[in-house]
């Protein structure tokens, strides 16, 4: 009975369906039909007719249904302010707000209007609508004469008061119109047109208004961002598409329960006379919370199985290295020809280390020894003020200094050799460890304290990744790129076209980022040893930062690691740059055809300055940031090295945490005892009570995990059918047909890049897809 009665209901669900679509179809018909008219009546009214696909709403995968817009009408004039100017319209429909959509319309304008070349677009309110909500326009595509004309919006525009002829005030930073351009972009010296010119000036008048420099005129020497320190005070083209503002507020309040539940749980626990916070007692234990998390919490399981495969092998010297080369901070690594003064009391390196007969110094004047070091932690002391809160109980985070010794060895291996550990802020002398035998079983000495002091460096070096590479480089860096193009270049300006899509996002996620997570009393606070002093570590990172460190191939340099062996996170650098450097030559040749124009556009060099001087100004020398540019060469190095590091680079060190912290001991995020003493015994029981207690880890898991998901409004160079996310095709203002076919090119570039990725990592038992094309996001909103 069950079963006939279920098939009635899908019967009746598919009728109901294809009633659905013919009515549809019918109203597409009758749209179609009232579009089509005599050409002799045409003639004869002296009218011609104009279809126009208005396109707004943002992309919202996630959301079935399409909430409508119902707060008023949009207006245009087409040709506004020249000879050929149309009357004002206006169109009244059901525009889709969230996700993307459109609606197709007829109008008859008047013959002498002619060929559309800007268009002018407003939206009027509802006469008596109270609470007004701003629509988002993306684009509008006119048919006119059999060809489509594209004017790109990419804008909210609030509904104004219809008994204003021109409206002119400005709410949440929505601009009260937009006249909008067909095809390229354009220079303000080459603009001659005075309505176009006009609202470029107003634009950029608004952006600034709504778009200032924070003060920065702290202790410490940090990037400059913006002054607005609340996100709901954001204008409203800074602020999120609301699907990304959802998940935002949704990771949050998961991880405030979280928060929550292990305090209360562990107050109970203290009720009931509970004295020690909860420390595992095997690696087992952390596995089994990180598999009983996974579960409760209905993670994605293709993520899971990555972190389960990297518990497989995260103890090995060969994975230790790989992480470092492939991990979240694949970019710290330098090849050294002597070694620092801190070195100087290391004892003699055993032979069975780099090989009978080898010697240390030989292979550091022949280029074969690398080092990572965690010196910068130096300014830093022990955290833990919040632990009482987040635990119930005074417990310490220590902050130690780690430095690791690599040899690239004859057989053409990268081997860690030495870790040297130090911790500063308990007076302790330096300590330095080796490798155990291959005949040394896991139980014995050598191999564990081998194994301690790995994971205090790579606690150690953990700090650095999210403090420094993460938020400081890949965060508060691009921020500063993002407020000098948005306050110095308008939406109608070639560059702005090239650059926007990479910078779009980072503004906003920073200023949630010193609300929630790097302030005094957020979570970086709470979880990090160094996370209560973010802003001391910083300081030291930037004094040392230089616009060479942005550009990959200089980088690679640098740190002369151009010959490592399966160093993938460069490889693949290298061709992310090469393909981006191409795209930005292109796009460049169909705007910049000399030097001089390069020169003479002053809306770049306003850009460049703010870069270096407000941007940048605390610096030594303003980090070598260039006061101007005077080349195309030198343009095309700065648009590279912006959508680089806007992209692929916070792509590299943002995407793959959860890999490589949810399992907590590969990559602790604090040791709660200081390193141990040189002829101190290891055992078991020391490691497992120098780890982050169960309560941390909860928290830590749950963090790594928020911060590794895509937004929901994510957009990827190549489209990603794992995430049904788009690509830089449909996120771009680019509307020109010669500017079309340089993304075109591009994405033909980047499939042919990713088929060679996937071949590569057929060979690997951990495969490196982290800044693979149809993973890599365009922008930093995350």
């Amino acid at each position: 009975m069950y079963y006939c009665w279920r098939r009635i209901h899908e019967r009746a669900k598919s009728a109901r369906a294809a009633v659905a679509v013919h009515e549809a179809e019918e109203a597409e018909s009758a749209k179609e039909k009232s579009v089509v008219v005599n050409a002799k009546s045409i003639q004869a009214a002296k009218v011609q007719p104009y279809v126009m696909i208005i396109h707004t709403g943002t992309n919202n995968p996630a959301l079935d249904k399409i909430e409508k817009w119902e707060d008023g009408r949009m207006s245009f004039i087409l040709n506004p302010q020249t000879p050929r100017a149309s009357p004002l319209f206006h169109v009244k429909e059901l525009f889709s707000a969230n996700r993307e959509s459109h609606v197709r319309v007829g109008k008859f304008l008047p013959d002498y209007v002619g060929t559309p070349e800007q268009l002018k677009i407003s939206v009027e309110s509802n006469k008596l609508e109270i609470i007004k909500e701003a629509l988002y326009v993306r684009e509008i595509t006119i048919l006119y004469k059999h060809k489509f004309y594209r004017f790109p919006v990419n804008d909210y525009l609030f509904p104004h008061n219809p008994l204003l002829m021109d409206p002119q005030d400005v709410y949440d930073g929505c601009p009260p119109y937009v006249i909008s351009k067909c095809g390229k972009g354009s220079f303000l010296a080459k603009e001659k047109d005075p309505a176009i010119l006009a609202a470029r000036l107003k634009e950029l008048e608004l952006r600034r208004k709504h778009l200032d420099w924070a003060p920065n005129n702290g202790p410490h020497v940090i990037p400059g961002y913006t002054k607005e320190v609340e996100y709901d005070k954001l204008p409203r083209f800074l602020k999120f598409k609301n699907a990304r503002q959802k998940a935002f507020q949704l990771h949050l309040k998961r991880g405030h329960n979280m928060m929550k539940r292990t305090v209360i749980e562990n107050k109970i626990s203290v009720i009931f006379g509970k004295d020690t916070p909860e420390h595992f007692k095997s690696f087992k234990e952390f596995e089994s919370l990180f598999i009983e998390q996974a579960y409760e919490n209905e993670y994605d399981l293709a993520m899971v199985d990555d972190v389960l495969n990297v518990t497989k092998y995260w103890k090995t010297d060969e994975e230790f290295v790989r992480q470092e080369l492939a991990g979240i901070n694949p970019a710290r690594i330098q090849k050294i020809t002597s070694l620092p003064d801190t070195w100087e009391n290391m004892p003699e390196m055993p032979d069975y280390v780099m090989g009978e007969g080898v010697s240390l110094q030989e292979e550091l004047e022949a280029g074969r020894i690398y080092m990572i070091d965690t010196n910068m932690l130096e300014v830093v002391g022990d955290g833990g003020i919040l632990m009482p809160i987040l635990t119930g109980f005074t417990l310490p985070m220590i902050v130690s200094l780690g430095d690791c010794l690599y040899y690239h060895d004859r057989n053409n291996k990268l081997r860690p050799v030495c870790i040297r550990l130090e911790y500063k802020n308990g007076g302790e002398a330096p300590t330095f460890w080796f490798p155990p035998k291959p005949s040394d079983a896991e139980t014995s000495h050598e191999y564990l304290s081998w194994l301690q002091a790995k994971l205090y460096f790579r606690s150690s070096n953990m700090q650095i990744h999210a403090i420094l590479t993460h938020f400081v480089r890949a965060h508060a860096v691009v921020e500063v790129f993002a407020i000098a193009m948005y306050r110095c270049l308008p939406k109608q300006h070639p560059l702005h076209k090239l650059i926007q899509p990479h910078l779009m996002g980072v503004i906003p996620i920073n200023v949630q980022g010193r609300e929630f997570l790097t302030k005094s009393t957020g979570v970086m606070a709470a979880l990090m040893a160094s996370g209560d002093k973010l802003w001391n570590l910083a300081d030291v990172f930037m004094k040392q930062f230089r616009y060479e460190h942005l550009l990959h191939p200089e980088d690679i340099k640098r740190r002369g690691v151009e010959d490592l062996p399966d160093y993938h996170y460069r490889d693949d650098g290298m061709m992310w740059w090469n393909n981006l450097k191409q795209y930005c030559e292109e796009f460049i040749s169909l705007h910049y055809t000399s030097d001089e124009l390069v020169k003479e556009d002053s809306e770049l060099q306003n850009m460049v300055d703010e870069i270096r001087n407000h941007g940048f100004k605390r610096l030594p020398d303003q980090g070598n940031f260039p006061a101007s540019l005077d080349t195309i060469e030198q343009l095309l190095e700065y648009t590279t090295a912006l959508i680089w590091n806007g992209s692929v680079w916070h792509t590299a060190v943002n995407f793959a945490q959860f890999n490589y912290l949810s399992y907590v001991p590969n990559a602790p995020c604090a040791m709660t005892s200081p390193p141990p003493k040189q002829d101190e015994t290891i055992t078991m029981e020391r490691i497992l009570m120098s780890l982050p207690v169960k309560e941390m880890a909860r928290v830590a898991i749950d963090i790594s995990y928020s911060l590794s998901l895509f937004s929901p409004v994510e957009k990827f160079y190549l489209g990603s059918v794992r995430e049904e996310k788009g690509d830089l095709r449909t996120e771009t203002m680019m509307v020109d047909e010669e500017e079309v076919k340089c993304i075109e090119r591009l994405v033909s570039r980047l499939t042919d890049f990713q088929k060679h990725i996937d071949t590569r990592n057929e060979s690997l038992h951990i495969p490196y897809t982290v800044i693979k094309p149809d993973m890599t996001p365009l922008t930093v909103q995350t």
